[in-house]
């Protein structure tokens, strides 16, 4: 009964996915349909003919990603993820996050469509049509700046079926935002040193920010009052640039609080960065989660992250006499001074901090230890004292 179930579901996926591709196939075939039946349209300039051709480059690079790389940069994750699913033993099984040739397919057509209606409106922005210059001009931004950041992920290896739909649902915006801008030019304030075509272009190619002006404007033109939660950004962490930061907006990560609570499995696998990079990012989120704005003080002492921060404390605790517990104790006076609190608040963060569940695992993926360290066991030999979860939480003020 239960095989009869299985098969049935496996059927309605099969024929799920046709239908995916059928659909994804019109959508990318429907601009050039249209185009051919378009009567006086008029012989297409070399210009446009080249940018038909053009229209199909992203999508094709996608698919030739996958063919030639992506199946063997998940294999080399998966067994980088290996140490760290024991530290995360019920997480998602890897190979489920692994995106099906159907899911290439379709972001593949679903970005060519996008741009293929760029190619179309090209032959008509000579036509003093307001709205299709700015429609065909921001398409051509958009373009742009999709092989941009299509750049910088086949050279982090980081390119995925999520980029290519979310690049054609920002080029459909840009598009869009494109047609009202050149219908009401006056609303973007363009200067005499900036062309309408031109100023159409960066709207295509910076989206996000012309998205950003709208939403000011807007808050200025209907007297918003608009007062939102502290939200520390991406730019915290170090290592994360404008492409690392976009890939992240993708997966709905967008601020270090959203980082700090991240699987480095899942992230690692659906990011395709490698897990060290994934761990040292959320590392580094949850130190600044603590101490917010105050992390530049603990950089300074050579705190990067919320492990190094927990080492530290741990030698300043120690009961076995290490010689390095005075030399801890002195940086956690300098670490209190530095940030304005008292010694003992310092000691008690640090001690809640370890009592957080995901803070602890964070650690030991961070060492790539075993999870015994969760059950009290020895600390590795080769770097900082493991700490363990049997150690009673007083231990610091008593210490102290």
């Amino acid at each position: 009964m239960n095989h009869g179930r299985t098969h049935g579901r496996s059927v309605t996926t099969y024929i799920q996915e046709a239908f995916l591709l059928i659909a994804v196939s019109l959508f990318a075939a429907v601009p050039l349909i249209v185009n051919a039946g378009v009567s006086n349209k008029g012989v297409p300039t070399p210009a446009h003919l080249i940018f038909f051709g053009l229209a199909t480059l992203p999508g094709l690079i996608g698919l030739g990603n996958y063919v030639f790389s992506q199946q063997t940069r998940y294999e080399l994750l998966k067994q980088q993820l290996e140490p760290v699913m024991k530290v995360h033993p019920r997480i998602t099984d890897p190979d489920k996050l692994q995106p099906s040739p159907v899911a290439w397919t379709a972001g593949s057509l679903l970005l060519t469509g996008v741009f293929m209606i760029v190619a179309v409106l090209a032959q008509f922005a000579d036509k003093q049509n307001p709205g299709v210059v700015g429609m065909v001009f921001a398409g051509y931004g958009t373009y742009v700046a999709t092989l941009w950041f299509m750049l910088g992920r086949l050279n982090a290896h980081a390119l995925s079926p999520r980029f290519m739909v979310n690049s054609a649902l920002k080029a459909a915006i840009g598009i869009l935002i494109g047609f009202i801008a050149c219908e009401s030019v006056a609303f973007f304030k363009p200067t005499a040193a900036t062309s309408t075509r031109l100023l159409l272009f960066m709207v295509g190619f910076f989206h996000d920010w012309a998205l950003g002006y709208i939403r000011k404007r807007a808050a200025e033109i209907f007297q918003t009052d608009k007062s939102d939660a502290d939200r520390l950004p991406l730019g915290m962490i170090e290592g994360i640039d404008d492409a690392a930061a976009d890939l992240l907006d993708e997966l709905g990560i967008d601020s270090v609080q959203h980082l700090a609570t991240q699987c480095p499995v899942e992230l690692s696998m659906n990011s395709l960065y490698p897990a060290g990079r994934v761990i040292d990012w959320i590392n580094q989120a949850l130190l600044a989660l603590h101490f917010r704005n105050k992390i530049t003080a603990m950089r300074e002492t050579g705190i990067r992250g919320i492990a190094e921060f927990l080492a530290l404390y741990k030698q300043a605790i120690d009961v076995s006499g290490s010689n390095l517990k005075i030399q801890a104790i002195e940086t956690m006076k300098v670490l209190a001074q530095k940030l304005g609190i008292p010694e003992g608040a310092l000691y008690l963060m640090a001690n809640a901090a370890w009592e957080d569940d995901v803070v602890r695992r964070l650690f030991l993926s961070w060492k790539f230890a075993e999870p015994q360290a969760l059950r009290g066991g020895e600390p590795d030999a080769g770097g900082p004292m493991m700490l363990h979860a049997g150690e009673p939480s007083s231990v610091a003020a008593q210490e102290h």
